[in-house]
C-alpha cells in the first residue's frame, strides 16, 4: 500500500513543487488500480521500494529486511496514517465542541490552547465544576456565561444585568 501512502504524501508536496506532481499522478493511477483489484502498471510501488532500500544500502541487515517484507512495512505505516488521521479529527471535533482537544470533562494538555487555561470558560466543563473566569466570579449555571458569550463577569440572564449570589 505504498501508493496510498505516496499519493497523500506527494499529493501534498505536489501543491508546493512541480516535481513531485508527477509522483503524485503515478501514484494515484496506482491506488485506483489498487482499489480495483488490478496490479500497479506504473510500477510505483517498485520505484518506491528501489529508492528506500538505495537509501539504506549503508545498513546492509536493514536493506535486506525492508526489502524483504517492504509490502507489509507498507501496510503497517498505511494503517498507522489512517489511525493518526482519527484521532486527529477526533480532537478537532472535541475541541469544536467542548474547547478541550480531550473531551468535555478533560483537564489535560491541549496542543490548540497550550498557554491559555481558560480557553474553554464557556463550556460544559466549566458549568459542572465552577471556573473563576474573571475576578471572584464563578460560572456554575449556563446562564451565567452563554449570554454573554463566554464572559463569565458579566454573570447575568441578559448582559450587564448582574445576578445577585
Amino acid at each position: 500500500m505504498i501508493c496510498l501512502l505516496g499519493l497523500i504524501v506527494f499529493g501534498i508536496l505536489g501543491i508546493f513543487s512541480v516535481s513531485h506532481r508527477q509522483i503524485a499522478k503515478e501514484a494515484f493511477d496506482c491506488v485506483f488500480r489498487r482499489i480495483t483489484l488490478r496490479p500497479c502498471q506504473t510500477g510505483f510501488d517498485q520505484k518506491m521500494k528501489t529508492h528506500i532500500v538505495s537509501k539504506l544500502m549503508g545498513l546492509p541487515k536493514l536493506a535486506k529486511i525492508t526489502y524483504k517484507y517492504f509490502e507489509l512495512i507498507s501496510w503497517a505505516f498505511t494503517i498507522s496514517l489512517i489511525i493518526s488521521l482519527l484521532l486527529v479529527g477526533h480532537g478537532i471535533y472535541n475541541y469544536a465542541v467542548y474547547g478541550n482537544c480531550n473531551g468535555p470533562h478533560s483537564q489535560d494538555f491541549c496542543i490548540f490552547a497550550p498557554f491559555n487555561s481558560d480557553i474553554s470558560c464557556g463550556s460544559n466543563h466549566c458549568v459542572e465544576n465552577g471556573c473563576a473566569c474573571g475576578g471572584d466570579v464563578l460560572c456554575t449555571e449556563e446562564n451565567d456565561y452563554l449570554p454573554c458569550e463566554g464572559n463569565c463577569e458579566c454573570n447575568s440572564d441578559v448582559c450587564g444585568e448582574k445576578i445577585s449570589q
